[in-house]
């Protein structure tokens, strides 16, 4: 074989390669699942605190944070409608309690994140060597990272200026209007 062929068949794929690796971290367009209506099971942790809950949007800017742990906060309903939160236990109505605060104040910043993405069809996302999309951005909160698993679902979300991280599971379809 011609050693002036492979000389130049090595000079021009180096390149290619090198341009190949770099394109990983580089954000692509990205399709993520995320329906106009959903719920998904969530663990937060915040300072030092943790919480588990199912947070759910109903639609653009209303949400539902449903707590069952830690003790203090489980069964703790925050409904999060545009600007106004409202908090409830077993049906009935009161301020958002001191304990939530901390936990109300991330959800505030996590639920304004999530429903920026509801108006684009693609996000501008970084394959990762896992397999998994992540987007980052600012938000009032400060920087975000939400992570989507390979199928395009919710995994994860982080706000490292607050600091505060979740880890998303069980995500389903709401059906709106649903009687």
């Amino acid at each position: 074989m011609n050693p002036l062929f492979l000389r130049n068949a090595l000079f021009l794929s180096v390149p290619a390669l090198l341009c190949g690796c770099s394109l990983r971290d580089e954000p692509q367009a990205f399709a993520p699942k995320l329906d106009a209506a959903y719920a998904v099971t969530a663990h937060m942790e915040y300072a030092e605190s943790a919480a588990d809950l199912l947070l759910t949007r109903q639609s653009d800017s209303i949400w539902d944070a449903e707590f069952s742990a830690p003790a203090s906060l489980a069964g703790v309903l925050l409904h999060f409608d545009g600007n106004a939160v409202s908090a409830s236990y077993q049906g009935l109505q009161f301020t958002v309690p001191k304990s939530a605060m901390p936990a109300k104040t991330m959800l505030v910043a996590v639920t304004e994140v999530l429903d920026s993405f509801a108006a684009q069809e693609t996000l501008p996302c970084a394959v990762q060597e896992d397999g998994t999309w992540q987007n980052t951005g600012d938000c009032s909160a400060g920087s975000y990272t939400v992570t989507f698993d390979a199928n395009g679902v919710l995994a994860g979300m982080e706000l490292p200026d607050q600091p505060v991280k979740l880890t998303f599971r069980e995500y389903i379809c709401v059906q709106e209007n649903a009687p």
